[in-house]
């Protein structure tokens, strides 16, 4: 396959669960491969993801990324190497409190996002169970969250069942109205940010740094959470394996391919000029 020599985007912001990574949370070599052949095209390549900044910071060295990340649903823009902030939206915390207490009396496990990592109560299965450990790239941390919630968490998430997720998702959105961001992020997660905290923000804070306008920005995305940089983007592209709603929201849906190296196949098409927007 030949590659254009006048690739128009200049930023690529890629989602990590499910766009960059599989099931296995593994960085396929395909896919690895194609992101170096995006650089080389004089693409910038940034990683935009609901995990904090420091499982991000792993998934960007086993790419050789040395670049900003898009962390928390874009609730914070850092450099990992250099501590460098570049956007950081947190959590009211009267909001936050809020949260903390509605979640609990409604039955939910609740974490904060903060710089640290995750923190969660002692009780949590997430520190009892040692959930993170399936990942190995996440820190969660046992701590009093009635004195984390104090200091603007960058977000709070809401830990349960799925169809209790789904169930408030819809009246905290209704409830909440533009005071939060709420999202489903998992099966078992309902996540809030601060309002202007999205995807879309933090990807325009790079871009602006960098003095790249918008059309010259490309994202790959798949999941609830994404749909503001699908949006926001010159191109955005939903993986075939997407959810309804980004894909609604995409200007291009990847084709059919193995989730583990999907991002490549779509990445080698944009590199060759060969797709047609919606």
């Amino acid at each position: 396959m030949s590659f254009r020599p006048d690739f128009p985007y200049r930023l690529a912001a890629i989602d990590i669960d499910d766009t960059l990574v599989g099931p296995d949370k593994q960085i396929s070599p395909q896919n690895r491969a194609a992101i170096d052949r995006l650089q080389a095209a004089g693409c910038r390549v940034v990683l935009a993801s609901g995990r904090e900044h420091h499982s991000m910071a792993i998934y960007q060295k086993r790419l050789g990324l040395d670049d900003f990340v898009v962390a928390n649903q874009g609730a914070l823009v850092v450099h990992p190497a250099s501590g460098r902030q570049l956007w950081r939206r947190p959590v009211e915390p009267e909001l936050a409190a809020r949260l903390l207490a509605r979640g609990r009396a409604e039955g939910f496990d609740v974490l904060l996002a903060t710089d640290e990592g995750f923190v969660a109560s002692p009780t949590s299965p997430w520190v009892v169970h040692d959930y993170a450990q399936r990942d190995g790239t996440l820190r969660v941390h046992a701590r009093d969250l009635d004195d984390e919630v104090i200091r603007a968490p960058l977000k709070v998430l809401w830990y349960g069942q799925t169809a209790e997720v789904h169930a408030f998702n819809r009246v905290m959105t209704d409830e909440l109205a533009e005071t939060a961001e709420v999202v489903v992020t998992t099966a078992h997660l309902l996540e809030f940010n601060a309002p202007d905290a999205t995807k879309a923000a933090g990807v325009a804070a790079v871009a602006g740094h960098y003095g790249i306008p918008r059309a010259e920005v490309v994202a790959f995305g798949d999941s609830h959470n994404d749909v503001s940089m699908l949006r926001w983007a010159g191109l955005g592209v939903a993986m075939p394996h997407a959810l309804p709603e980004a894909q609604a929201a995409a200007d291009f849906i990847a084709p059919d391919a193995d989730p583990e190296y999907a991002l490549a196949v779509v990445i080698d098409l944009l590199l060759a000029g060969d797709h047609v927007q919606r």
